[in-house]
């Protein structure tokens, strides 16, 4: 059904072990109706989006008739269409046989998580502490050459780094096929919060974190961080992996999914040079996130700074659409941060990220992940709407707007009717007017 959640699935995937999907989105108190509507992701270069796993729709249109879309190019609209279909009961997706995740989170310092490409001005306070660590340019580069090799060997990446932490956590990890000796596997990885009470109350210890409204807000995002990092695992070399079903493995369960927050995240094209990633853009968009947040005294961004890397997709809207590869990176922070202060951090960080540009002098075509914070800044002097009307979505939209009348023709309603049922005001309006 629709409103299955990534818990209650992966509970099933658990009890049966036989069947689960290759990627999922990391948080577990989201419905499938959900996350499919809005076109999100998983990580892993190998990945798409959750809506390109859709073989069949089912929902109830304007006039209240039960209707099916299965055909592969209709479901190019219906499988993330916001909801512009009528309301969704049932979404089949493709799953596979289970495997089985072999997870070796580490935390390392920043500057060797995700290097920084070659001349970029690292921060000063990052340099202080290179010194202080004795990390020298030949440790740099063996570690961009080992991160580089986690892209592309492993089945899963994610890197988080906290804001004025010394080291990041990265979690990237291989898969291996399931063998009889798995049968027995706990339901939780070995470090893992062992239940949703246990979540609940790490979530519950972050949100009072996050309200110490008394601390200035440097030290609220420090202390935020040095209790995240102190609840992850850190794997050293030497040590076993963490075994897990995938289903277990694909999700984030250090308890931050339970507290509120604001997030924005982009949705970065990564070109292929020569049949080969080019890697500078995706550690360039890294180390700009990480100069902006130092940049700005006041800790506008006061949770994290995260990214995970995915592939293209078929999906009319998705924003992964036409990319070889992509960057997911997102910033987030507190509720309690002035919003006044979040918007102008996010207008600086989206500054940065739309300002690349290939060879010829062509903007790459970075786009928003639709869930997230972004309707309300600018991209290239634009608003942001217009930019996503006229340039980021202009052919993407013209091409949804067939394929969903066709649908709902083909089922004996229009496109009139189901807005004045299901509408929803911005999206409608970007997408129909």
């Amino acid at each position: 059904m629709a409103g299955t959640t990534n818990n209650q699935f992966r509970l099933w995937c658990h009890k049966h072990a036989n069947w689960a999907l290759p990627f999922n989105t990391v948080v577990l108190a989201v419905t499938f109706g959900g996350t499919n509507s809005t076109i999100c992701h998983g990580a892993g270069l190998s990945t798409s989006t959750l809506s390109d796993l859709v073989k069949e729709i089912e929902y109830v249109d304007a006039h209240g008739n039960l209707q099916r879309v299965s055909d592969p190019e209709e479901l190019k609209a219906a499988s993330g269409c916001f909801g512009f279909l009528g309301i969704v009961v049932s979404i089949t997706i493709q799953m596979e046989t289970m495997t089985i995740a072999e997870m070796r989170p580490t935390q390392v310092p920043v500057v060797l998580a995700i290097p920084p490409p070659k001349g970029y001005p690292i921060p000063q306070i990052i340099r202080n502490q290179m010194r202080q660590a004795n990390i020298s340019e030949e440790d740099i580069e063996n570690a961009r050459l080992e991160w580089i090799r986690r892209c592309e060997e492993d089945h899963f990446h994610e890197w988080f780094w906290f804001p004025y932490q010394k080291n990041a956590w990265v979690n990237t990890w291989k898969r291996r096929l399931k063998t009889p000796e798995d049968s027995t596997l706990p339901q939780w990885p070995q470090f893992g919060l062992k239940n949703i009470d246990e979540m609940d109350a790490h979530g519950a210890f972050g949100t009072a974190v996050a309200k110490y409204d008394w601390l200035p807000p440097s030290q609220q995002a420090y202390a935020f961080g040095l209790a995240s990092l102190a609840s992850l695992p850190n794997i050293s070399e030497g040590q076993p992996s963490m075994t897990a079903y995938i289903s277990e493995g694909l999700h984030f369960r250090g308890g931050t999914q339970t507290f509120p927050f604001w997030g924005m995240e982009w949705e970065l094209p990564v070109r292929h040079l020569n049949g080969k990633r080019d890697y500078g853009a995706i550690q360039r968009a890294w180390w700009d996130g990480i100069s902006a947040i130092y940049s700005r005294p006041e800790a506008p961004c006061r949770a994290a700074l995260e990214m995970r890397l995915t592939g293209g997709s078929d999906v009319l809207l998705a924003p992964q659409r036409g990319n070889q590869s992509t960057a997911s990176i997102e910033v987030f922070t507190h509720p309690i941060t002035p919003p006044d202060e979040w918007r102008a951090f996010r207008q600086l960080v989206v500054d940065r990220w739309t300002s690349y540009k290939d060879e010829t002098g062509t903007y790459f075509n970075a786009r928003p992940h639709w869930a997230k914070h972004w309707w309300d800044l600018e991209v290239h002097g634009k608003p942001i709407q217009q930019h996503v009307k006229e340039v980021a979505y202009k052919q993407a939209f013209t091409e949804f707007r067939e394929v969903h009348a066709q649908i709902l023709s083909r089922r004996g309603t229009t496109v009139a009717e189901t807005r004045r049922r299901f509408d929803m005001e911005l999206m409608g309006r970007l997408i129909f007017e």
